[in-house]
């Protein structure tokens, strides 16, 4: 649906958050949108689900992250799977970017920081409802880079020699039976591998991979040229 200030469509919002002054506030973001809104509001991701399911008239969700007793993102496939037509938006205050980035592998339309005006949550809402994504521009240059520690020591330590080798393949961007053939094992052991690599790096795909991979390898060159600069 499209948003009409005018409009004679109810539009109808669910929220799910634990704070009644968010929810509260997202009520009178949307009143200043759309003349008729309906706004459905949940404590907890268990009672917004139980809603969901239960309204099949709901145009939105906003849906926070952090919870008590609840883990956020893993809620975010469910709600998907209830309603996969119906868009969601990531309402929160500071996640970090592997909870960010599981969300938007999830499928969210949005990840809308608690922080932002009325006139930007406005104008994010806007793009979401007729169909669009919405990050801001800062999380999104920070979602895109890979996310190795400085020296990137620790997910290289944590993963075999063989991994590293994938993944210096896959930086190289060879697919997955070119780097089988020159490692002289099956594409189903280069898929598996690469299944434990991404889960490592806190990646979802090759692309992710392969980013993450240049910076390991950059990095892994700079401490070598630094270690034989030191050496002389």
């Amino acid at each position: 649906m499209s948003i009409n200030r005018h409009s004679a469509k109810l539009m109808v919002v669910l929220t799910v958050d634990d704070h009644p002054l968010i929810r509260s506030a997202l009520r009178e973001v949307l009143c200043v949108m759309a003349e008729r809104v309906e706004l459905i509001e949940a404590s907890n991701p268990d009672d917004g689900l139980l809603l969901l399911g239960q309204r099949l008239d709901i145009d939105l969700v906003f849906l926070d992250l952090h919870f008590s007793q609840h883990d956020g993102v893993a809620f975010v496939e469910r709600y998907r799977a209830a309603a996969p037509a119906v868009p969601i938006i990531i309402y929160t205050m500071h996640e970090d970017a592997h909870t960010l980035k599981q969300a938007l592998a999830y499928g969210v339309a949005g990840i809308v920081p608690k922080t932002h005006s009325a006139k930007l949550l406005q104008k994010a809402i806007e793009l979401i409802i007729e169909g669009g994504v919405y990050v801001p521009p800062d999380l999104a240059h920070q979602l895109a880079r890979p996310e190795p520690s400085p020296s990137g020591s620790s997910q290289s330590a944590a993963m075999s020699p063989q991994q590293r080798r994938i993944l210096e393949l896959l930086a190289q961007g060879l697919p997955n039976k070119e780097i089988a053939r020159k490692l002289g094992i099956a594409s189903s052991t280069v898929k598996n591998q690469l299944t434990v690599v991404f889960e490592r790096l806190g990646v979802s795909n090759r692309t992710q991979a392969a980013m993450a991979a240049r910076a390991l390898v950059k990095n892994s060159e700079g401490t070598k040229h630094d270690g034989s600069a030191g050496a002389e």
